[in-house]
């Protein structure tokens, strides 16, 4: 240590070097961010520079942008039209009476208990159910017996949402019934109440009901609430009928074979349980076949547009050749360059899909009045884009495999 004035001075060495310190003052520490890879852009970086390079070249932009929208467009117009179609047929066959699940007392004597309604109503899979007692003939108590009397059934749960209440309520209590519109015509009543008897069970009609397709049945009949509790058993009121609609018709046998297993009757021998197997059977059969040839036809113009994609990229490449010679001079690795192209042809496909989805989408909805679902509508789009990305693979790999010093080489 030399004193020099009033400042000490210690000397030494750090890496090698002389170095004098004031051991007096207090020097803060020196925090050296970590070197970055040579060759290594930040993301945000190699995003810009892919727009600016797909704004720099106008003309394969926007031949990439007019590739992927023509793409999206006729796979909407012939597999996308198709699809429309296929959904709204199946959609045709899964109505009420493709997922109606009937379990009948075949012999009368089955004996299913009424609880069992409110079983197969849990049971997962299952829409609504509700069930229907032996029919007896009974007429207006207010009039003269005439006729052939009208059948009133029990009702064992709750009639579905599409059963429309035309007049009046809904019977909720016991003794309270409610008729089809074609029921209350023969019991001539004037009003949507009054009062029907079979000669041992008298009921007050509060309401008149309406159904179609499956269920038009019930504007037949007289739909009466009895006292059914905890301790009413099968001697009491059996269920003659007992109808089930399942969420999917495609599940309707697994959901009839889960019935048959926690349906509860003295006598299961007695019991059928049916399902619409046919229209099942043509449900399959349109959905697998309906849009096999535009799918193959889909297939044809996404490898169409691949050859289409990686030509424009690749003469783009080539267009941009010295650019990326002088990229990779400059330090940037291989995968920086193929990055940028993946950039480049990304933004040009992100809008051409966009255009042709949506004129694809008004196209087919003039056409058919219809549109395919937004899974399959989403899945083109992204399906459209991925192909012009591995369409462009080929191009940036040879783009990033060129040596930067024979493109920069002056002749």
């Amino acid at each position: 240590m030399t004193a020099l004035g009033a400042h000490r001075l210690t000397f030494g060495y750090r890496a090698g070097q002389p170095v004098f310190e004031n051991p007096d003052l207090e020097v803060p520490p020196v925090v050296h961010a970590p070197p970055r890879r040579p060759g290594r852009p930040r993301p945000h970086l190699v995003l810009r520079d892919g727009l600016l390079g797909a704004l720099a070249q106008p003309v394969a932009t926007l031949t990439v942008a007019l590739v992927v929208a023509s793409v999206c467009l006729v796979v909407l117009l012939t597999t996308g039209r198709s699809a429309a179609t296929e959904r709204e047929v199946v959609s045709s066959l899964d109505s009420v009476g493709t997922r109606l699940v009937t379990v009948t007392d075949t012999r009368g004597t089955a004996g299913i208990e009424p609880s069992a309604v409110a079983d197969v109503a849990a049971l997962v899979g299952v829409e609504w159910a509700f069930g229907l007692g032996p029919a007896t003939d009974t007429h207006n108590a207010d009039l003269p017996v005439a006729g052939v009397g009208t059948p009133m059934r029990a009702l064992v749960g709750d009639l579905p949402p599409t059963v429309e209440l035309l007049t009046g309520r809904d019977a909720t209590g016991p003794g309270e019934a409610v008729v089809g519109s074609g029921a209350f015509a023969r019991l001539r009543m004037g009003d949507s109440v009054g009062t029907a008897t079979d000669g041992t069970t008298r009921v007050g009609v509060v309401g008149q009901v309406h159904a179609e397709g499956a269920l038009a049945f019930l504007d037949d009949l007289v739909l009466y609430r009895p006292m059914v509790d905890v301790a009413t058993t099968a001697q009491d009121l059996p269920v003659r009928y007992l109808y089930v609609l399942v969420e999917d018709a495609a599940a309707a046998s697994g959901v009839a074979d889960a019935i048959t297993a926690v349906l509860r009757a003295q006598d299961p021998a007695g019991v059928e349980v049916s399902t619409s197997d046919g229209v099942l059977r043509l449900r399959e059969v349109v959905a697998g076949s309906l849009g096999a040839g535009s799918r193959q036809l889909m297939a044809g113009v996404l490898g169409g547009g691949l050859v289409l994609v990686t030509t424009t990229v690749l003469g783009a490449v080539a267009g941009r050749r010295r650019d990326f010679g002088r990229r990779r001079a400059l330090g940037a690795s291989r995968s920086a360059i193929v990055v940028l192209v993946l950039v480049q042809t990304g933004v040009a496909a992100s809008v051409g899909a966009v255009l042709g989805t949506g004129a694809g989408l008004v196209a087919v909805d003039v056409l058919t009045g219809s549109l395919p679902a937004p899974a399959f509508t989403a899945g083109v789009a992204a399906l459209a884009l991925l192909v012009a990305l591995v369409g462009s693979v080929p191009p940036a790999l040879a783009a990033a495999s060129r040596d930067p010093v024979r493109i920069l080489r002056v002749p």
